[in-house]
């Protein structure tokens, strides 16, 4: 996998949001996650290591958070070398 992003996935009552929401996302490694919750509000941030460009990488997974009810952020980290 050639690229690597941080994802930021908030939830304010949508699907659950926990570390295994990760394991529906398709095609990724995950390196590192994190999930904090503050009653119905949830926020999990991860590493994730991706073989598709960040241009496409960004809107394929914001359509699988919104298809959960959730928001998503994507920054990339990590260009090929």
């Amino acid at each position: 996998m050639d690229y690597e992003s941080l994802i930021i996935v908030l939830s304010a009552g949508g699907s659950p949001l926990d570390a295994a929401a990760l394991d529906t996302l398709d095609a990724t490694a995950v390196t590192w996650y994190r999930v904090e919750r503050e009653g119905e509000a949830a926020c999990l941030a991860a590493r994730v290591r991706h073989a598709d460009r960040p241009e496409r990488f960004r809107p394929r997974v914001r359509q699988w958070g919104a298809a959960r009810g959730w928001a998503v952020t994507v920054a990339p980290s990590r260009q090929p070398g």
